[in-house]
């Protein structure tokens, strides 16, 4: 299967790249297609740009939060993982693992379940079996290809099921054009980054190639990452009303980790979980590729269709780590490898109507998809210390389990203009989800083995009332699940035969106001109830299914140009996130804080460009009041508030600066602080011991430099 993607890839790639350096910056017009983009205003994209695992239609998304992220916000910024671009959203943040190739998590209004987070790229989902379970894996993704990002908060959108009831992400690449551009960088510990971009539009044919190469020493020792990703995609218009595309992409990384050290213990950030730390890390290679087709059944519909493949192969290094109860100790915790395979297929066909009823705007949109997860092998082995990455010869493993997984749904959504200044949409999608789970080291044992059937009816509301061309007022309400699963099996898609589905319902109300013509502001107010919520508890180490919870809060954001060439920027998010109906055999969770929730978080940015010669970036970043983990068992003297006995997360204030100057239109050279004030902040922590309380954690990244060289020969229209 690699082979065969490999020289189909390098096949197409020669068959087209000699076309890439005619300069030919114009389509016929013959070529065009039917529908063409309406301006800003209308906020609508061509019938001919909505793709069910693509770009949504933008009436979708202004009656809801989302916040769009555009190419030149994203391709000039230096990005530990570019799943921290989220943090352009209110309320969004990013959890540190420190550990180089391994995907972070993410907070979305309370929500940091790695299954909460459904993201793609162009059309393909980017999760998979991962570590430990549904790991969303944005280093896949290469900023200066991405022509937009969406994000998308809770289950708000018809277009995304299983897993999108914290946020769906879906990113798109650059699809056509003129152009030519090349980044270099070179920053701290030896981290060096080479992308690349080339596009060509000529005559039906429009064809893509990105590329990245990177290589990182990391801060700490032993902990070295290498990753190479190369994409293209091929776009045929064959008439002026049928085009298709095809997607390919190869990606390899391959890191060492310093692992995790001891909370109470350990304030060195240059630390290593054992003295040595050369035998964490791993290893990832993943393939994808998709067919894309767009017919015009008219000059107001259309059908669309789209197929994919991805295959990943992933193994993964971990040493526990050093923590108060062993730190002295002569021995040495063992190491586990664990590999994880992930093959996945997935089909859809839509239908998309635009027009007018009763005289008044109206669309429509049905669709069916279908994805499935094949046979998934999961094996964890254990390697006692002093073998480095080595298993014993003829050790059986500790852990093998295989599952599979069937995800059909069909979607449709209705909108409609039904006053002058009052937009309804009505939409729903009904999902099914068969699994089938085996623990092949007990493949006899009836409750180890087992096959489950869940269905699951999504309605979606939103309406947009525009009493003036500077008001949106905007309200939604919509539902979504989560498949249970056990997290130490190694398998979000475990349907687990003991828990139910979590059913989560989001309301939002809010409104995008433009009192000025350079200022902008937002606000909304938020309410996510969940029914039968999951969490995995790390003194039992199993996953629990936690009662009902509650999260509420508001959102704030504004955009000023108040002056040419300068603007400021910012937003601020309170939330308010609880259990409100968990307990267990020894503790009552009722109105305890949820972990992984900071009830604070702010964003500002100040930034000025000239369009030729120096311009300048300051951001700041606050997290406050986030707690870890709560410590049931720390409780004493009868105490029976968790609240009292938590560990709590230290709080941020992060600052970065960016200084640039422009050549020209051709080149550009940027120099880029992060983390100015070399604070020192903890990350993830894990592992609660309860004899001492000690957790393990890493440190965030320290003070870094980065210099880069941007080259950009687009072709002028």
């Amino acid at each position: 299967m690699k082979r065969l993607l490999f020289s189909l890839f390098l096949t197409l790639f020669l068959a087209t790249a000699p076309l890439c350096f005619a300069q030919d910056a114009s389509t016929p017009a013959d070529d065009e297609l039917a529908f063409e983009d309406e301006d800003e205003t209308t906020g609508s994209a061509s019938l001919t740009e909505i793709d069910i695992r693509g770009t949504i239609r933008r009436d979708e998304l202004k009656s809801t939060s989302a916040t769009i992220v555009t190419n030149e916000e994203v391709s000039d910024r230096v990005w530990y993982q570019p799943l921290n671009m989220i943090e352009f959203s209110p309320g969004m943040s990013v959890i540190e693992y420190g550990e180089a190739g391994t995907s972070p998590q993410f907070s979305v209004r309370g929500f940091s379940a790695r299954q909460d987070m459904a993201m793609y790229l162009d059309g393909i989902p980017l999760h998979d079996n991962g570590h430990a379970a549904g790991f969303t894996d944005s280093t896949v993704v290469m900023p200066i290809e991405i022509e937009s990002a969406e994000i998308i908060k809770g289950p708000s959108s018809v277009y995304y099921g299983m897993r999108s009831v914290g946020a769906s992400i879906p990113i798109q690449s650059i699809k056509s054009g003129n152009l030519t551009r090349m980044n270099l960088r070179y920053g701290s510990w030896n981290d060096i980054t080479a992308t690349g971009l080339l596009a060509r539009d000529q005559g039906k044919l429009s064809h893509v190639y990105a590329f990245e190469k990177f290589h990182s020493d990391g801060y700490r020792e032993n902990s070295k990452w290498d990753r190479s990703i190369f994409s293209g995609r091929w776009t045929y218009n064959f008439t002026d009303k049928f085009q298709a595309s095809l997607n390919l992409r190869a990606y390899n990384a391959e890191w060492d980790s310093a692992g995790y050290v001891s909370w109470l213990l350990n304030t060195d950030r240059d630390a290593v979980d054992d003295g040595t730390g050369e035998n964490n890390g791993g290893k990832r290679e993943r393939y994808d590729a998709r067919i894309w087709a767009n017919y015009l059944l008219s000059d107001r519909s259309q059908l669309t269709f789209y197929l994919y493949g991805s295959t990943l192969d992933f193994t993964r290094y971990q040493r526990g780590g050093r923590t108060v109860s062993n730190v002295n100790a002569d021995t040495y915790p063992n190491m586990t490898e664990q590999y994880n395979r992930h093959r996945q297929i997935g089909t859809g066909l839509t239908y998309n109507w635009m027009g007018q009823l009763g005289g008044r705007d109206a669309s429509f949109t049905s669709g069916v998809t279908f994805a499935k997860d094949m046979d998934l092998p999961r094996a964890t082995w254990s390697i006692p210390w002093g073998r480095g990455r080595s298993r014993v010869p003829g050790a059986p493993p500790s852990s093998d389990v295989t599952y599979s997984l069937i995800t059909p749904a069909v979607l449709a959504e209705f909108n409609y203009q039904a006053f002058k200044f009052l937009n309804l949409r009505l939409g729903a999608r009904y999902d099914w989800i068969t699994g089938e789970f085996k623990n092949n080291l007990n493949p006899t044992a009836a409750e180890f083995n087992y096959d489950k059937v869940y269905e699951f009816f999504s309605p979606k509301i939103g309406l947009i009332f525009t009493p003036t061309d500077r008001l949106d007022i905007y309200a939604n309400y919509g539902r979504g699940f989560q498949v249970p699963g056990s997290l130490t099996s190694g398998a979000f898609y475990n349907p687990d035969s003991n828990l139910e589905l979590t059913i989560r319902d989001q309301f939002e109300v809010g409104a995008r106001y433009l009192p000025l013509d350079w200022l902008h502001l937002e606000a909304n107010l938020f309410l996510l109830r969940t029914q039968k919520d999951n969490t995995y508890d790390p003194e039992t180490e199993t996953t629990t299914q936690t009662g009902d919870s509650a999260r509420k809060g508001f959102e704030l954001s504004f955009n000023a140009m108040p002056a040419r060439n300068f603007r400021i920027r910012g937003n601020y998010a309170y939330l308010d996130a609880k259990y409100i109906n968990y307990r267990t055999a020894t503790v009552n969770y009722n109105d305890a804080r949820l972990t992984f929730a900071p009830r604070h978080v702010a964003n500002l940015e100040l930034a000025y460009a000239h369009p030729s010669g120096f311009a300048g970036r300051l951001t700041y970043r606050l997290e406050r009041d986030n707690i870890h983990a709560l410590a049931p068992s720390r409780l004493v003297n009868g105490d029976p508030n968790p609240n009292t006995y938590v560990l709590k997360a230290p709080d941020i204030d992060l600052i970065d600066l960016q200084l640039s100057y422009k050549f020209n239109d051709n080149y550009k050279l940027l120099f880029d602080v992060k983390n100015l004030t070399d604070k020192h902040y903890r990350g993830y922590a894990y592992g609660w011991e309860a004899a001492t309380g000690d957790f393990l954690t890493v440190w965030r990244n320290p003070r870094a430099f980065y210099l880069t060289f941007q080259m950009n020969w687009d072709a002028k229209e």
